[in-house]
């Protein structure tokens, strides 16, 4: 079985999955809902309501992602079925790339789907705003890909699905829920050390800031929104945070081989 033969089998088990797909319509639901009823109750421009979008789907989104990607392995493993495919000829390498583009295919179907519903609300509704559909849903694509990556990644290093699954909820709040919090402590520290100034914003500083998925998501929208594209200031320009988000889907599933590479599968 090839790479693509694993991946045309992971969409269509994975896309069978009801739980998931309550989820996305949770997610589509609530995400197009607050946003309706935000351009109905204020006079915000559509650049102000997009980028309130933006803030909203970067939070909920990455649930989904992880929801799909952290039992891309697992339970496979646990299943039994894992050993089966193992004994026909692809790799463990195989297997792996075959999961990472099934699942990344399967989140950009959900993306879609959600981006598009929350686009369309703020469009009809505002009547305006129909240059920022694209770059909405291309950033929030390339996030939630970037989501999978760390899902499958989680998910090839971990021996069971309840390990994956605790792995993923780590990685939710450490990236989404509280990466503000860590940002700030790691600024009041490097004030308490003497490394920073009171109130500076060294480079580096903001440079680990983007490194968080939807934190890199939101400066690059911010960036395509505001015309900056190809700025000489990689902080205030959308080429920084999409190589971050690369770098995501890429490193993270590497990662995540070297350890299914030798593992023993029971």
């Amino acid at each position: 079985m090839s790479v693509a033969g694993i991946a045309r089998k992971d969409i269509a088990d994975a896309g069978r999955s009801k739980v998931l797909w309550a989820v996305t319509i949770l997610v589509v639901l609530s995400t197009a809902g607050v946003t309706a009823l935000v351009t109905v109750s204020t006079d915000e421009a559509a650049s102000q309501v997009f980028r309130l979008a933006m803030q909203l789907s970067v939070t909920t989104l990455p649930i989904v992602a992880l929801l799909l990607a952290k039992g891309a392995i697992t339970t496979e493993r646990e299943s039994g079925s894992l050993r089966v495919l193992l004994s026909l000829p692809p790799g463990r390498r195989d297997i792996l790339l075959g999961k990472l583009a099934g699942r990344t295919a399967l989140m950009l179907a959900a993306t879609l789907l959600g981006g598009l519903a929350t686009a369309l609300v703020a469009v009809v509704t505002l009547g305006s705003g129909a240059a920022l559909v694209a770059p909405f849903i291309g950033v929030l694509g390339l996030m939630g890909c970037a989501f999978v990556g760390l899902g499958v990644g989680i998910s090839a290093a971990s021996r069971s699905d309840g390990r994956a699954t605790a792995l993923a909820v780590g990685a939710y709040m450490i990236f989404v829920a509280l990466w503000n919090l860590i940002i700030t402590g790691i600024r009041l520290g490097a004030v308490e050390l003497g490394f920073i100034e009171s109130g500076a914003q060294p480079g580096w500083l903001t440079f680990v800031g983007l490194l968080s998925p939807n934190r890199a998501a939101v400066s690059a929208f911010d960036a395509l929104a505001s015309g900056r594209l190809l700025t000489t200031d990689p902080f205030g320009s959308v080429w920084l945070p999409v190589i971050l988000l690369i770098g995501w889907l890429i490193i993270a599933p590497a990662l995540g081989y070297l350890r299914f590479r030798n593992s023993d599968i029971v």
